[in-house]
């Protein structure tokens, strides 16, 4: 690939180095350079971040595959399956990175369904996870305390592009696409979304911890064969609990509106958990009753 740019460990610590075409992409990257006193943003839209997340998995994938061209008679045996098994690994993870990618740009599970050559329930079971994972963790390309912005990544792939065995590559083939760079004007309205949908999901982290344990209490209380009142004093508040987490993911549905469909489904099971915890609770507060009036007799 011209030796352009090497991928040495994890995205942050990508380096570049000489090469024939060096000048001219050096050239490329000093054009790119924002000398204006606005700061460039850190963190850009999901569907940017998506987008630079699925290309840096596919560089990765591409420096694998290329690895394996050379011809070493002195391998030790197993050691080609062993380099492509691996390559397998990051192919399901690319694979994970586009559907991922599909979704924040507004594709419907129908859409990767029809895509993938299977069922939408068959699609929503392998990805969804990795979807809401994404969710979780910010969708982000790059960790939060990194020090590479997810631009000056987007740079460097352009200079891996544009570095490679073809001829008149483009010099921007991955920024020149995010929304970043065509529409700058929109950073700040990104930035905006993106702070409300941070504080809805600082608040839903608690309250998994909260549902955790509480969890836990009811099955120690029933393992212990407690009252019913006091098992139903946890089944009460659990349900209060999936109620409230409930409610801030069909908040998250209109924050993130690209990832809505995987909201409303996790606001659709906390409002179910809530409804069969309640009912065990009224049917155990129904019990301690009962038994009360039959002490008291």
């Amino acid at each position: 690939m011209g030796g352009a740019i090497v991928r040495q460990g994890n995205p942050d610590e990508w380096k570049c180095q000489e090469s024939p075409d060096a000048k001219r992409r050096q050239v490329y990257l000093d054009g790119m350079t924002d000398t204006s006193d606005a700061p460039e943003p850190r963190v850009l839209s999901p569907r940017d971040e998506a987008r630079v997340a699925f290309a840096m998995r596919a560089q990765r994938v591409s420096a694998l595959a290329l690895d394996l061209l050379p011809v070493d008679p002195t391998a030790p045996h197993g050691e080609r399956l062993r380099r492509v098994l691996k390559l397998k690994d990051e192919m399901d993870s690319l694979l994970e990175r586009a559907v991922i990618a599909e979704r924040e740009g507004g594709a419907t599970w129908t859409q990767l369904a029809e895509a993938a050559g299977i069922s939408k329930q068959a699609a929503h079971e392998r990805w969804a996870g990795a979807v809401s994972a994404w969710a979780t963790n910010g969708r982000t390309a790059l960790p939060h305390d990194s020090f590479t912005t997810t631009l000056d990544a987007a740079r460097t792939l352009d200079a891996v592009y544009a570095g490679g065995v073809r001829d008149n590559r483009s010099l921007d083939a991955v920024s020149s696409g995010l929304d970043a760079v065509r529409f700058p004007g929109a950073v700040a309205a990104e930035a905006a979304r993106r702070e409300r949908a941070a504080g809805l999901h600082a608040r839903i982290e608690p309250l998994g911890k909260q549902v955790s344990a509480l969890l836990e209490q009811r099955r120690l209380l029933a393992n212990a064969g407690a009252q019913p009142q006091a098992r139903a004093e946890v089944q009460f508040r659990l349900a209060a609990v999936y109620e409230e987490r409930g409610a801030l993911h069909e908040e998250l549905t209109a924050a993130e509106p690209e990832l809505g469909d995987e909201h409303r489904v996790n606001a659709e099971t906390d409002r179910a958990y809530a409804s069969s915890n309640r009912e065990h609770a009224e049917l155990l507060a129904d019990r301690a009753k009962d038994e009360a009036a039959k002490g008291s007799a």
